[in-house]
């Protein structure tokens, strides 16, 4: 039973905006686990805070939550949907 439509997903701006600073956030942990470090001054490190802070927020609006259902499945209409309303 699929319980997301990702066709329709896909196609979404609001997905993509979300998803690729989450994906890049992700790298960002797994590169600090093997010792790469991004800051290389004080002031990039700072504008690496704020770039960060930036991902996060967007992340938090959701990369795969739809609002207007319960938990993380698509409602039966948004199923059927070929594009994104």
């Amino acid at each position: 039973m699929k319980s997301i439509n990702w066709r329709v997903r896909l196609k979404n701006k609001n997905f993509w905006v979300t998803f690729i600073p989450a994906m890049m956030m992700l790298v960002q942990v797994i590169l600090s686990i093997f010792g790469y470090s991004f800051e290389v001054e004080k002031v990039q490190g700072k504008l690496l805070d704020l770039v960060d802070a930036v991902f996060t927020v967007l992340v938090i609006v959701g990369v795969i939550n739809d609002p207007t259902t319960v938990g993380l499945s698509d409602s039966k209409a948004a199923m059927e949907y070929s594009q994104p309303k």
